[in-house]
Parts: structure tokens; sequence; C-alpha cells
């Protein structure tokens, strides 16, 4: 078995790759493949936009590939396409909207999250991963007050859409479980999925990013990886990086394995942290 630090380091190795790529294209020495190549590149560097560009390309070119699919679906909102078998890797589809609040509402959320600094607790989420480290290390409170049942109604008033863009049938919703979290400085969330066997009926899962202008942290990206779900797994080296703007949001369905990197940030300040108000759908 691999340790943690070598797939660290591969993790590493990938990302002076694709800055080599990126490096050759621009001068010229390369041309611009017939393949997704560029586009992985640029969406495990949270490049989206120049993603959504290569993804036209390709779509453009004729090349047909899951990938080339799904992401073209995306990154012009439509419908994404029919699921791959479960035994095959596939890239997870999301859709992520800006402004999901209104200016007001985003400000007092975060003013509430700062002024309620003594309700959060450690994440009781500290069982080990396969190489013995903790799984995550964050503040959480289950306590959301009137920003969370916001959150519930916005949720159900853009549940048939994001159902549509996710190519997922209509949820009659039993449940919208919601908690706030704080990142603060070395904190994370490795590898994951959020219906697990003690979870099995969380059909989408979602992340709402709000934090202090100008942004005060770096880091904390949300990873989704490429995942096939019989038997569970992943590809450490294919994921699209989601990158924390202020008042946006991202739903994916809860079955795909996604981590949030470690933040870097201002330890001694709990106004920098990385706040999100996440929750799942059943």
């Amino acid at each position: 078995m691999p340790s943690k630090e070598s797939t660290d380091r591969k993790a590493e190795s990938y990302a002076l790759r694709d800055q080599r790529l990126l490096e050759l294209i621009a001068a010229k020495k390369i041309g611009l493949p017939d393949n997704e190549l560029l586009a992985n590149a640029y969406r495990r560097r949270g490049d989206l936009a120049a993603a959504s560009a290569e993804y036209a390309r390709l779509h453009a070119k004729g090349i047909a590939s899951p990938g080339v699919e799904l992401f073209h679906a995306i990154f012009n909102r439509k419908r994404a396409p029919a699921r791959m078998p479960e035994t095959e890797f596939a890239p997870a589809p999301f859709v992520q909207f800006d402004d999901f609040f209104d200016l007001a509402s985003n400000r007092f959320l975060l003013d509430y999250a700062i002024s309620k600094q003594g309700i959060f607790r450690p994440t009781e989420l500290q069982n080990a991963d396969q190489y013995g480290d903790p799984n995550r290390a964050t503040l959480v409170t289950y306590d959301v007050g009137d920003p969370g049942e916001a959150m519930r109604t916005l949720v159900r008033e853009h549940l048939p859409l994001i159902c549509d863009y996710l190519n997922m049938a209509p949820i009659a919703i039993k449940f919208i479980q919601l908690k706030m979290a704080a990142y603060s400085h070395g904190d994370f969330f490795n590898a994951h999925q959020d219906n697990g066997l003690s979870q099995p009926d969380r059909r989408i899962s979602f992340v709402y990013y709000f934090h202090r202008e100008p942004k005060p942290y770096q880091g904390g990206d949300l990873l989704l990886y490429d995942s096939r779900f019989t038997p569970r797994a992943y590809v450490r080296s294919l994921f699209t990086r989601i990158i924390p703007r202020n008042n946006s949001v991202v739903f994916f369905p809860s079955e795909y394995f996604h981590e949030v990197s470690p933040v870097d940030t201002d330890a001694q300040d709990f106004s920098a942290s990385r706040f999100t108000l996440a929750g799942h759908i059943g």
C-alpha cells in the first residue's frame, strides 16, 4: 500500500506536468492535443473558464468521449448525459451558481457565523483513513438559525433545475440536512463520499461559500474526483478543482468522491476562516 506521502508527491508531479504542458503549448513547441489531456490539466488547476473553452473546442471537432460530453453540457448549462455504468470511472457532474443569496443575506450570514464562534465545535468525524491519519479537521455547528431556513427555501426553489442539470430523477424531498463549517489554518477534509453506509439516502450534496472580502485565505478547494461505485473507488489524478468564491454554491451527486484541500489562513483570526453552509438532500 502506498504511503500518504507518496500520493501527495504524485499529486505534485501532476501539477508540474500540467504546468509544463501549458508552457510547451504557449511556446508553440507542441500543438493542441486531440484528446482531453489539456482539458484535464485545466480542470485539475481549477481554471474552469479555460476548461470550458477546451471542451467546446473538442466538441466542435467531433471528439466524442464521456468527459467531453459531460463537461460540454455542464459548462453550457445543459442536461448532463446519462450516467456511465457503475463499474466505470466517470467524471463528477456538478452545477454551480454565483450570487446565490442577495448581498444583504450573504453579509448577514457571515456576521452570524462570526458572532457564533463559541458554538462551533471540532468535527466528530475523526476516524483514521487508510494511512492512519485523521480524515477531517475543521469546526462545525448544526445551529444554522435563520440563514439555514433561507438556504432550505432556496434549495427547494432550485431543486427541479438542479436535478435537470444533473440528469437525476426528481426528488421528493424527505430532508435537507445542513451544517455550518469554519476551516482555519491547516484544516482539510480527505477524499470521501457523502452517502456511505450510515447515510445511504443522501442524493445530492451542496456547498455554499461565504467569506470576508477580499478573500482572507488560500486553499480550501473542492476536488470532485472521477469515481466509480461497483466497487467504490476514485482516480487520484483526475478531478475537477472548484475554487471557493464568495456567495457561490456547488451541487453534485452525493456518491462521488470529493475532498477539501488544506486551508492557509490566519490561525488566530476566526473571521478569516473558510466558511461554508453545506448540506445534503434526500
